[in-house]
């Protein structure tokens, strides 16, 4: 041999090994994976200039057990510990048992490893306890095939009007004055199963308080077309309902297919980064979805239906289709065929383009295009929509809009398909077009890293149906303004203010106010 093992060694972890100052307190070796190279060129860091190169050339090169970082470099000049030196040695052991070494080499070589016998054993240990504690789980897990995850929130709200308000359906009128505060809860169960990888089963069971904000106690946004505005937890009920069930599967890489029995248009379509959910953004539901793409009389009790989602390539252009049929009945004397192709239903199709920009990893940029065909209780539309948002570093910028084509059908003076708006109608036919927006701002990681600060403005319905003194002589407008806070990697609590002008489109209705303190709890 030209070098005996020993000098090699010697050489290429002398300072490492004998060095008090190089070598650190025992501990578990660098969470940072270490790949095997075949030539010391393939080091990026390490020059022929270094005083250790040959002594590594031979490590590497020779005796093939000396590995560099994923990165391609080799950290010289980090500090080694006991337990990586141990690792080490342990692996050239075995490399240079089964080729060859002089009884000198391998006599020092056995001094190394009794030197470092203790950190062997103990490393040895730790692996026989995490192979112990990774049988128990598995022995006693839930599901090898499902993941159990839950979302709960918490909030107390109180709110009030000036003035009055009077809620179209029931007829009511709210004198002016604060409400009584509420408490409103909603639990959501989640269970979600793949059986092959490439597939999803999803399970939701959800159950509430009954609780109501003070936007729903007064009729808004709680019947037909139209969400108003009152909060997506408000008025859930205290019995465990079944309020997902949905498979997912995909038979080529870039396609998705989905069908079920029990599921929502915006589990598909109109997804947006800053107004999407009401457990971690904005607790409106007008907010959250477009009313006029995914109607509130469809996306409120779910139903039945098929979905299509297709990224070819893995690009920036995604097309999304949903179909389905809601699980509820339609008023007296509007003819309905029932079943998956009667009404109400809704059918969604939506073109994404999104891509990232610039240096900065957090832009991006999205835009959905949106055409949406619905017979919703006593109306029938063709909507077109748009749903864009701007990410530039920790700014945010966001906003819906849609324009429909809608005709309403009815047997009396009034009809309520619009939700909690009236609208003047003497029987028959009426055609009228429609249209609502909403734009919003955010600011991520103020304070704390995971917190949201945002804001957002819209109007759910501006019509050109016929008006009268109180009834369709405005527009009503939504304010939302709420900031998310993390306290832990499971719990945030986000205040919440909200407000209403000009309510169910009457100009007789005061503003009306509310405040919330929510919690939400992810685990």
């Amino acid at each position: 041999m030209e070098k005996s093992l020993t000098t090699v060694m010697v050489a290429a972890i002398h300072l490492a090994l004998l060095s008090p100052a190089a070598v650190a307190e025992p501990r578990m070796p660098a969470p940072a994976s270490i790949g095997q190279v075949t030539s010391v060129s393939q080091l990026s860091d390490v020059r022929p200039t270094d005083w250790a190169y040959q002594a590594l050339a031979s490590l590497v090169e020779k005796y093939g057990c000396i590995a560099g970082y994923p990165d391609g470099t080799f950290r010289g000049n980090r500090a080694l510990t006991r337990f990586e030196m141990a690792a080490a040695l342990n692996a050239c052991l075995d490399v240079i048992s089964d080729r060859f070494a002089t009884k000198e080499d391998l006599a020092t070589l056995q001094r190394l490893r009794e030197e470092f016998a203790a950190e062997l054993a103990t490393l040895r240990g730790r692996v026989d306890n995490l192979e112990a504690r990774t049988a128990t789980l598995e022995a006693t897990q839930f599901s090898t095939t499902t993941k159990l995850s839950v979302d709960a929130v918490m909030a107390f709200q109180a709110g009030g009007n000036t003035r009055q308000v009077v809620d179209p359906i029931s007829g009511n009128t709210f004198t002016g004055g604060s409400y009584n505060p509420t408490v409103i809860s909603k639990v959501e169960i989640n269970l979600n199963t793949s059986f092959r990888g490439t597939d999803l089963l999803t399970t939701t069971l959800e159950v509430g308080n009954n609780g109501l904000d003070t936007f729903g106690a007064t009729g808004i946004g709680t019947d037909g077309l139209i969400a108003g505005g009152a909060a997506d937890y408000s008025g859930v009920g205290a019995n465990v309902e079944l309020s997902r069930l949905f498979y997912s599967f995909k038979p080529t890489e870039d396609l998705t297919i989905g069908v079920g029995p029990q599921f929502y248009p915006s589990d598909i379509v109109d997804t947006n980064s800053y107004a999407n959910d009401s457990f971690t953004d904005f607790s409106s539901n007008f907010f959250i979805n477009n009313p006029l793409i995914v109607p509130y009389a469809v996306n409120d009790p779910g139903g039945a239906g098929v979905s299509i989602e297709w990224n070819p390539g893995g690009g920036f252009f995604t097309l999304r289709g949903v179909y389905v049929a809601a699980a509820v009945g339609a008023p007296t004397g509007i003819p309905t065929g029932g079943g998956l192709f009667g009404d109400p239903y809704q059918g969604t199709v939506e073109l994404e383009f999104a891509r990232a920009f610039g240096a900065n990893e957090r832009n991006n940029f999205a835009v959905r295009l949106q055409y949406t065909n619905s017979s919703t209780l006593n109306i029938s539309q063709n909507a077109g929509g748009v749903n864009v948002e701007l990410t530039l570093g920790k700014f945010g910028l966001f906003g819906r809009y849609a324009y429909s084509d809608m005709k309403l059908y009815g047997d009396g003076a009034t009809i309520n398909g619009l939700g909690p708006f009236t609208v003047p109608f003497l029987g028959g036919q009426v055609n009228t077009t429609a249209q609502t927006w909403m734009a919003g701002l955010a600011y991520r990681d103020l304070l704390a890293e995971g917190s949201l600060l945002a804001a957002a403005v819209g109007q759910p319905f501006i019509n050109s149906l016929a008006s009268a003194p109180g009834t369709n002589d405005a527009t009503q407008t939504n304010y939302e303004l709420f900031f998310r806070y993390p306290l832990s990697d499971n719990i945030s609590i986000t205040p919440v203010f909200m407000a209403i002008t000009n309510a169910n489109n009457s100009a007789t209705n005061s503003p009306i106010f509310q405040g919330l303190i929510r919690t939400t709890f992810s685990f």
